[in-house]
């Protein structure tokens, strides 16, 4: 964050999202891509250019723009993340719960995954009012056809109430450490899934779907 803080008062923070974006590529040609952007990008409108390394990788790739900052010269950012979605590039709310809390985010962005989080798993167990709080804005998310990923699980009470939640994907410390090349993960009854390549070299995965008691 300090890096691209200097970026922004230095006005090339475009200049260096480019560089991160083609490092990243590639560094991962053949995998899915999770690439966090910061606002003043938009700003800047470098992400648009038609030479950007996004628009060439052969695997989806997702845009991830956090909700806990509020973008500036919010409808032109919105037009062109707008363009960038016509192009065939994903959207991503991330932290979805943090910081500004802009629900309006997932109406207006469109975006192809809303991430939830920590502050919402934290603790999180099936009886209490937070438990009834991140169910419903799971329904929300998937009525707008936005698929929900749990962010932060680090314990077995936290993913027993993700899953019931009705959120399909998870990622944390339980589930698995930042690694690559990434791990397959084998769950009980041999539920095999394995983690997209993300910018950040975390690790996303597909919940098992839970039994009915």
């Amino acid at each position: 964050m300090s890096l691209f803080a200097a970026a922004v008062d230095h006005s090339c923070a475009g200049e260096l999202g480019r560089l991160i974006r083609e490092l990243s590529i590639a560094s991962c040609p053949d995998h899915p891509l999770f690439l966090n952007i910061h606002p003043a990008e938009l700003n800047e409108k470098w992400i648009v250019q038609t030479d950007d390394p996004i628009f060439e990788h052969g695997k989806d790739v997702y845009l991830e723009i956090t909700e806990a900052v509020p973008l500036s010269h919010f409808e032109l950012c919105k037009s062109i993340l707008s363009e960038v979605r016509g192009r065939g590039i994903y959207l991503v709310v991330d932290d979805l719960g943090a910081g500004y809390s802009n629900l309006k985010y997932i109406a207006d962005l469109h975006p192809k995954v809303v991430k939830l989080d920590r502050g919402l798993i934290a603790g999180l167990t099936l009886d209490s009012r937070l438990f009834k709080l991140v169910s419903a804005i799971v329904v929300l998310c998937e009525a707008l056809d936005a698929m929900v990923v749990a962010e932060g699980i680090e314990t077995v009470e936290e993913l027993e109430a993700v899953q019931e939640s009705g959120a399909r994907f998870g990622q944390g410390y339980l589930l698995a450490r930042p690694a690559f090349p990434l791990p397959e993960v084998t769950w009980p009854d041999d539920h095999r899934v394995a983690g997209a390549a993300r910018s950040r070299t975390s690790t996303r995965r597909k919940l098992p779907t839970r039994r009915p008691r």
